[in-house]
């Protein structure tokens, strides 16, 4: 089971140029409605005791509409850094927020999975279950891509199209691997726990995709518009 869910929405969204300027990207609006009502929609569905927003930028506007608000049997939480960490950092001073199981994502990304059946998800002795997707937007991004699956485990591969969504779910086990020096989630901390062989993975045909890029988010907008909330 999902105990908890830590999203991370405290990016400067610099690539959306004037539309992150006073708004962060989880927050800008889609049919008047906030990008995050739409991925809460689906988390909720998980029934987690706590989902815990790690934030910095304009983190006033978080706390204002999200604190210690309820949804369901779920309590929102905003947990503020004190200076800028990185996906690393920030996971690192909320860790004790981590237990088994906890579900960790991204802010900007929506993803149409079944959130229900992530509840049946046991990690056992690994401390990592990466979702992966093709990539059809990041093909020189690197820290995102060229990894693969097999016999259930998440390797790399450099012939492969397969990227990390920036969905996981991770257990205790997972706390040893952080740092408070480690900003960087996806190039550093991942990158060990692969190379250990402590990540065990799935592969995903679901839609999948960011709004952090102006393309992207033209797309989001269109797509959102079929979305009941």
């Amino acid at each position: 089971m999902i105990c908890n869910v830590l999203i991370f929405v405290g990016g400067y969204g610099r690539r959306l140029g004037n539309l992150t300027k006073k708004t962060p990207k989880p927050l800008l609006k889609f049919n008047n409605v906030p990008f995050i009502e739409y991925l809460l929609k689906k988390l909720i569905l998980l029934n987690p005791k706590k989902i815990i927003f790690l934030s910095k930028y304009k983190n006033n506007l978080f706390k204002k509409n999200y604190h210690n608000k309820k949804i369901n049997n779920t309590i929102l939480k905003c947990f503020v850094e004190k200076k800028k960490l990185g996906t690393g950092g920030s996971l690192y001073h909320a860790k004790r927020f981590i237990t088994n199981n906890t579900l960790v994502c991204n802010g900007d990304t929506f993803f149409e999975l079944n959130f229900k059946k992530l509840n049946n998800i046991n990690l056992k002795n690994n401390s990592l279950h990466m979702f992966l997707v093709k990539n059809n937007n990041y093909k020189k991004n690197k820290k995102l891509s060229n990894l693969s699956i097999k016999k259930g485990k998440v390797i790399v591969n450099n012939n492969s199209n397969l990227m990390n969504s920036g969905f996981y779910i991770i257990n205790k086990l997972f706390i040893k691997f952080l740092n408070k020096k480690i900003y960087s989630l996806e190039n550093l901390i991942l990158k060990k726990i692969i190379e250990k062989n402590l990540a065990v993975g799935t592969f995903k045909k679901n839609l999948h995709i960011d709004i952090g890029t102006k393309k992207n988010f033209k797309y989001f907008l269109k797509y959102s518009k079929k979305i009941k909330l």
